[in-house]
C-alpha cells in the first residue's frame, strides 16, 4: 500500500478514536450541564488550544488549499494579499476576547448567539443571525469538504466522490459525537499536524524547483505578471485593501471565530492564544503560499489551480512525508468544518429552538443539537458535490456576508455602550441588503474597485450608529453585566 495512504489511515484513525472518547465524556455529564459541555468544552480550554481552534478555524481551506491555488493562479500578488490575514487571532481576541469572556461567564453565555441575546436583549436580533449564520457558513463548509476531497483523491487516486464521502466521515463522528470537547482535541492534534506538514512542504518545494532565484527566472520567463503585485492591474491597491481589511480587520465578525474567546480558560490563556495563534497563522499562510507561487516553475500547466498543494505533496517529496503533508492540510481544512458545525448547530439547535420552544427540555436539547450538526453537515457535503473550480471566491462570499452583518454589533457593542437593539437590528438588514445588491444588481457599490464588503461593513457602521443615537437607550442590566455600573453615566 502506498505509504502516504498508510500514514493517512492512521491519522484518521487517531481523529476517530478522538471522537468515541470524547462521547464517552459527554455522555457521563449530568444533562443539566450539556450544553456548556457539548458548546464550549466546559469552559476550560488553555492558551494552545485556543489558539488552535482559533487559527485552525479561521485558516481554512482558503488558507491550505486555496491560498495555493490562488498564488498558484495569480502569482506573487495573492501572496501579499492572503498573508493580510496573519495577524486575525490578535484583532480578534484583543479588542473582544477579555469582554466576551468576562461577560460569558457572568450570563453563563456557552454560544455565539448567547452574547448577541445577552447585549441586545432581542429575540428577534438571535433570530436573523441564526438565519444568515447558517445561509452563509454552510457553502463556506461546504468548500471545506471540496478542498478536503481533492488532497485525499490526489493522496489515494480514488475518485472525487469517493475521497468526500471519506474525508466526511472523521469530521461527523468527532463532531457529532464529541462535540467542543472532541472538536478541542482533534483541533490540537491538528494543529501539529498542519505545522509540520507546511513546513516539510515549503522545504520539498523550494529543493525541488531549485531555490527562489531559480523559479522566480522559470516563472519570469513564463509572464511576467507572476510577479507583480497587482497581476499587472487585475488586483489594484484599493481592491487589495478591501481584502486586507475583510479577512484582517472585520474577521472580528466571524462567528466561528468567537469560540476561542467562548472558551478560554483564564486571561493567561487568551494572551497565550493571541501571540501563539500568530505564530501559527504565519506559518501556515506564508509557506503555503510561496510554495503555491513558486510552482508554477515547476508545472506551469496544471488544470485545477485548487489542487496544487496536493499535487506538490505528492510529487516534491517521499511518498510517505507527503502523506503526513496532506493529513496536515485535510487536518487544517477538518478543524474549520467543526468549528462552523459547533456554530451553526449552537445557533439553530439551541439559540433558536430555545426562543420558539423556551421551555425545551435537557434532553430535547441533546437530540436536537446531534440532529442539526448531522443535517448541516450533511447538507454542505451535498453543496460540495458541485466541485468549484476556484473555492476562494466562495470563501470570501461568506465571509463577506457575515462580517457585513455582524462586525458593527459585535465591535461596537462591546466597546459602547449606547448601542442597543434597534441600531443592531437597522446595522444587520443595512450590511446584508447592501452587500447583497453589490455582489448582484448594483455592482457600482464597489467603490474605488473594492471588494463589496467594504462599503457594507463601513455603511453598516454608520447605520448602527445613528439609528442607536435616536432610539431608546440600553437597560441597565445590559449596562451593569457588560460593564459593572449600576447606573447609567453615558449621556
Amino acid at each position: 500500500m502506498n505509504p502516504a495512504v498508510i500514514s493517512f489511515i492512521i491519522y484518521t484513525a487517531i481523529l476517530a478514536a478522538i471522537g468515541i472518547w470524547s462521547y464517552r465524556i459527554v455522555e457521563k455529564v449530568p444533562i443539566t450541564k450539556y450544553e456548556q459541555e457539548f458548546y464550549a468544552a466546559g469552559r476550560g480550554l488553555g492558551g494552545i488550544v485556543v489558539a488552535m481552534i482559533i487559527a485552525g478555524g479561521l485558516a481554512s481551506a482558503g488558507t491550505f488549499i486555496a491560498g495555493p491555488g490562488m498564488c498558484y493562479a495569480y502569482g506573487y500578488s495573492w501572496v501579499l494579499i492572503n498573508n493580510d490575514q496573519i495577524f486575525m487571532n490578535l484583532l480578534l481576541l484583543a479588542p473582544i476576547g477579555i469582554m466576551v469572556g468576562l461577560v460569558a461567564r457572568r450570563v453563563n453565555a456557552i454560544t455565539y448567539l448567547d452574547m448577541f441575546r445577552a447585549r441586545y436583549e432581542s429575540k428577534a436580533i438571535v433570530v436573523l443571525l441564526a438565519i444568515l449564520v447558517t445561509v452563509f457558513l454552510l457553502p463556506y463548509m461546504g468548500t471545506q469538504f471540496v478542498g478536503a476531497a481533492r488532497v485525499i483523491s490526489q493522496m489515494t487516486g480514488m475518485g472525487y466522490f469517493t475521497s468526500l464521502a471519506l474525508g466526511s466521515v472523521v469530521v461527523l463522528i468527532y463532531c457529532v459525537l464529541g462535540g467542543m470537547r472532541g472538536t478541542s482535541l482533534a483541533t490540537l492534534l491538528q494543529g501539529i499536524v498542519i505545522t509540520i506538514g507546511c513546513i516539510m512542504l515549503f522545504i520539498g518545494t523550494v529543493s525541488y524547483a531549485g531555490g527562489f532565484q531559480k523559479s522566480t527566472e522559470a516563472i519570469a520567463s513564463l509572464d511576467m505578471k507572476f510577479l507583480s503585485p497587482t497581476m499587472d492591474g487585475e488586483f489594484p491597491p484599493m481592491f487589495a485593501l478591501s481584502l486586507a481589511l475583510m479577512s484582517g480587520f472585520f474577521i472580528v465578525g466571524m462567528p466561528h471565530a468567537m469560540l476561542g474567546a467562548l472558551t478560554y480558560k483564564n486571561t493567561r490563556a487568551l494572551k497565550r492564544g493571541i501571540w501563539l495563534g500568530a505564530i501559527l497563522v504565519f506559518i501556515w499562510t506564508t509557506l503555503l503560499c510561496l510554495a503555491g507561487a513558486m510552482a508554477r516553475a515547476i508545472i506551469p500547466d496544471l488544470a485545477v489551480p485548487d489542487e496544487i498543494a496536493p499535487w506538490l505533496a505528492m510529487n516534491v517529496m517521499p511518498k510517505a512525508f507527503g502523506g503526513i503533508v496532506l493529513a496536515g492540510i485535510v487536518a487544517g481544512i477538518q478543524t474549520t468544518v467543526a468549528a462552523m458545525a459547533i456554530i451553526i448547530t449552537s445557533s439553530i439547535a439551541k439559540n433558536l429552538l430555545k426562543e420558539i420552544k423556551p421551555a425545551v427540555s435537557g434532553k430535547e436539547m441533546k437530540v436536537a443539537s446531534r440532529v442539526t450538526m448531522t443535517g448541516c453537515l450533511s447538507i454542505a457535503i451535498a453543496v460540495a458535490l458541485f466541485q468549484p473550480q476556484l473555492i476562494q471566491w466562495i470563501i470570501f462570499f461568506s465571509i463577506g456576508g457575515l462580517v457585513s452583518a455582524t462586525f458593527g454589533p459585535i465591535l461596537l457593542g462591546m466597546h459602547w455602550k449606547r448601542g442597543n437593539k434597534w441600531g443592531t437590528i437597522a446595522s444587520i438588514l443595512w450590511g446584508t441588503v447592501i452587500y447583497g445588491l453589490a455582489y448582484t444588481v448594483v455592482p457600482q457599490l464597489k467603490v474605488w474597485g473594492t471588494h463589496p464588503s467594504f462599503i457594507s461593513v463601513l455603511t453598516s457602521i454608520i447605520v448602527y450608529v445613528i439609528v442607536s443615537l435616536v432610539t431608546a437607550k440600553p437597560s441597565e442590566r445590559v449596562v451593569w453585566t457588560f460593564w459593572g455600573e449600576p447606573r447609567l453615566r453615558y449621556k
